[in-house]
């Protein structure tokens, strides 16, 4: 009988450490985004698997879709409903996702870059693209990251164009709601765990992803799971 309580209360400890996890991640995203977050995972389960493994039960259907993935047998997850890229286009989690320059430049070269970051180790004898970034502060303040790309711009290239097209390029928000959401999950087990320290490198390739997920057979019914799945891949 005593055996039988401590086991009681293990699942019980274990189960409310579960949703202590859920809590955190939810409430670091925020009420707003965590709604967001749901109603794109429910159009991922209900309208895009639906569509395509109409036979299939969800979690049967994720793993499928997963696998398929990680064999590049489909391009499938780019057909996500226009409905729910709308919803994603206009919501904040956009935003604490991604990050877009709000100014581009070309610099001639290094010796040009006014180096506002105080960035001392720079040199750079040709052309490359400063892209700069501003975040706003819980206090009402604003501050500025700034980042350097050196792809080979030659001198007839219409800088226009590469100013614009930057200007569209998104990066990862390295200091955006997910990413600290996912800090506060990153001790759940090893999956989080490592799913964290890759996302400090930025952008994690659906197929890698899908990879890990089969290989450590992670839990597809998982609320979070079902979760990061959905952002990495569908956005």
């Amino acid at each position: 009988m005593k055996s039988i309580k401590i086991v009681i209360l293990f699942l019980i400890f274990w189960s409310c450490s579960k949703d202590k996890y859920v809590t955190d991640f939810d409430e670091t995203l925020g009420p707003e985004n965590s709604q967001t977050l749901t109603e794109l995972v429910t159009d991922f389960e209900t309208d895009f698997l639906k569509r395509q493994y109409p036979k299939l039960k969800t979690e049967n259907a994720y793993e499928q879709f997963l696998t398929e993935l990680r064999d590049g047998k489909t391009e499938d997850w780019k057909k996500i409903s226009e409905k729910a890229r709308k919803i994603f286009k206009s919501s904040d989690l956009k935003n604490e996702i991604y990050r877009y320059p709000d100014s581009v430049w070309i610099v001639e070269n290094s010796s040009l870059d006014k180096k506002e970051d105080s960035l001392e180790l720079l040199y750079s004898p040709v052309p490359y693209i400063k892209s700069r970034y501003k975040y706003d502060n819980p206090d009402g303040t604003f501050e500025y990251l700034y980042s350097r790309n050196y792809p080979n711009i030659l001198s007839n290239m219409d800088t226009d164009s590469i100013i614009k097209s930057e200007m569209k390029t998104p990066e990862f928000n390295t200091i955006g709601k997910y990413i600290q959401a996912i800090y506060q999950i990153k001790e759940r087990d090893t999956f989080f765990n490592n799913f964290y320290r890759q996302k400090q490198n930025g952008f994690i390739r659906p197929e890698t992803l899908a990879k890990v997920i089969l290989y450590q057979k992670v839990d597809l019914n998982d609320y979070l799971v079902k979760r990061i799945i959905v952002l990495e891949i569908a956005y």
